[in-house]
């Protein structure tokens, strides 16, 4: 318990008992509702246990200090008691406690919008766009997250933050391939299609991307979109599987060709059905019958590689 002033002792001269059992360190009134509450917020109609009417007192305090008629040392004492000056703004400081809190938690402030946190970060985004946030209340925001106006959409925060926190982990950059989940996100693809589209991407994208080492040059994924195969190129690989299996793929076999993942089963499967309703082009059609004994379009004829 802190020892009264003489400016505490002057207090109790204005204001009587009251505020003479807060200086001479009574349990009745405003050094235990800070210490309690760790601030002195309460309603103006609030009374402690002890029968002082310390809500009244405190709005006295706020209403004093905005006419000016309230000593500086005063409003130094009541604010080392955490004596909270303007409602509105207490609340506000308390809402960015929170995204802080939000942030320290998931990197970014992507929160969701049906979230309180999400909900008031939204309004503020809003209100940023259109050129009506308070500077401060901007600058304090900014000092948490300078892409707090979530520049490139949310979804794509939140999914770099995701993967961002992957790698901070310790885990492999060039283990990631385009089938990596984490959790429900399918952060591969979601990779793939920034290195695939790096030119496309903005600057601070490229930044963000380059920061975490997932560069189209330091990546496994390809840098660039690969051209499409033709359809002699996978006639080919089907001659590469029948090679080496001794058979013809299943509808659902894959193949692994330079660490791409191509599904040879299903490819054949399609062919096959677009060779029986007459959709295949004759030349592809011969491509395919040269690499079997008989009708290539019936799944029991066996490769030619057999015979």
């Amino acid at each position: 318990m802190r020892a009264a002033s003489p400016r505490w002792n002057a207090c109790c001269a204005l204001y009587g008992p009251f505020l003479a059992r807060a200086a001479a360190g009574s349990s009745a009134a405003l050094i235990p509702s800070a210490v309690s509450r760790h601030h002195l917020d309460v309603p103006a109609d609030y009374t402690d246990p002890y029968g002082y009417t310390l809500g009244t007192f405190i709005t006295t305090m706020r209403d004093a200090r905005t006419a000016g008629r309230l000593d500086a040392d005063w409003i130094a004492e009541l604010d080392t008691l955490g004596m909270i000056w303007d409602k509105h703004d207490a609340a506000w400081r308390a809402r960015l406690t929170a995204a802080a809190d939000y942030y320290r938690a998931h990197g970014h402030l992507a929160a969701p919008a049906t979230t309180p946190t999400g909900a008031w970060l939204a309004e503020h985004r809003s209100l940023a766009s259109r050129g009506e946030l308070d500077g401060t209340r901007a600058a304090s925001l900014e000092a948490i997250d300078s892409d707090w106006q979530l520049p490139h959409g949310p979804d794509w925060h939140r999914k770099y933050h995701l993967l961002r926190s992957h790698l901070a982990d310790g885990n492999d950059p060039a283990a990631l391939d385009r089938s990596t989940v984490l959790g429900s996100v399918k952060i591969g693809s979601w990779l793939h299609r920034q290195l695939t589209e790096w030119n496309s991407l903005a600057p601070r994208q490229q930044q963000l991307l380059t920061d975490i080492g997932t560069t189209p040059q330091s990546h496994p994924l390809t840098a660039g979109r690969r051209t499409r195969r033709t359809f002699a190129q996978t006639v080919q690989i089907l001659e590469l599987f029948m090679h080496r299996e001794q058979r013809a793929p299943t509808a659902r076999e894959e193949i692994t060709v330079d660490g791409d993942r191509v599904k040879i089963g299903p490819w054949l499967a399609k062919a096959r059905t677009q060779h029986r309703a007459g959709q295949l082009p004759q030349a592809h059609a011969d491509l395919v019958a040269s690499l079997f004994d008989g009708d290539w379009s019936a799944e029991s004829t066996p490769p030619s590689v057999l015979a």
